[in-house]
This record gives C-alpha cells, structure tokens and sequence, in this order.
C-alpha cells in the first residue's frame, strides 16, 4: 500500500525551507533531514536551474521538474509553487538552492531547526497550499 505525501491534494500542510548560498550546504541539509526520517515524498530541492535541483536531490529528495524533462521545466516555470516565488525568489536569482521539507512526523518548527543547523538562510514555515512541489500521490510509497 503506497502512502501518499504529507500535503493532500485538497488542503496543503505545513512546510518548513530555507535558502542555501552552495550545494555543499544543500546536500547537508538533504542528508540532515532524511536521516532525520523526513521522507523522499515530504522533501523538495530547488533551483533556478532545474539540472542543478535534481542533481543535489539526488536519490534522496523530489523536485518540481522529476516528473517533467529539462525542457518542460523552463517552458512551465509554474512549476515553482507561488508562495516559494514569493519568499525565496531573491534567493533563487542570486543562485542559491532551496530546500522544503513537508511536516510529516516531525513539527515544522523541528524541521526548520535542522535546516537552521545545516547553514540554511531564510528558514521559514508557512501552510503550502496544494501543488506540484513534492512527489504526486501516485509516485508516493514505500521510498
């Protein structure tokens, strides 16, 4: 039986991010938290360059772009939620790397303390509403 992510396709979730200024920081805090037990569905890395995202997500973390080829990802930029342009869209354009990571098992406030540790700026949490930003239900399991 699969489990679906933590945000239902109906009302959302809490979320808690940060920006990053380097991979190197990116790809700490991606380690920090699954090994946390954050879950591959709950846990999302962006990046103005979608090949950059998917290469500090690796195995162990969604972004936007996975369902989608490099070409789709820059004609469809909606695949950034807005509440992440909103926030993290000066971050985004100085090149850095953002890390979201769904509350599930965890409070927000605990997540955002890990992305804190692992040299994130900006830690935020905030109600994401619906939207391609983690792994769809169907592609959800036993990760």
């Amino acid at each position: 039986m699969a489990t679906a992510s933590y945000l239902p396709e109906v009302a959302g979730g809490m979320v808690a991010a940060a920006s990053f200024i380097d991979d190197t920081r990116a790809l700490a805090a991606v380690a920090l938290l699954r090994g946390a037990g954050v879950r591959l569905q709950d846990l999302s890395v962006i990046a103005a360059d979608p090949a950059r995202a998917t290469r500090i997500a690796g195995a162990d973390a969604w972004t936007p772009w996975k369902s989608r080829g490099r070409l789709l990802a820059r004609l469809y930029p909606g695949a950034i939620p807005a509440e992440i342009r909103r926030r993290y869209a000066h971050a985004l354009r100085d090149g850095q790397v953002v890390v979201v990571a769904a509350a599930d098992g965890q409070p927000p406030d605990t997540l955002a303390a890990l992305l804190a540790q692992a040299g994130g700026m900006t830690v935020e949490r905030w109600w994401q509403t619906p939207g391609p930003l983690f792994a769809p239900p169907e592609l959800a399991g036993p990760f």
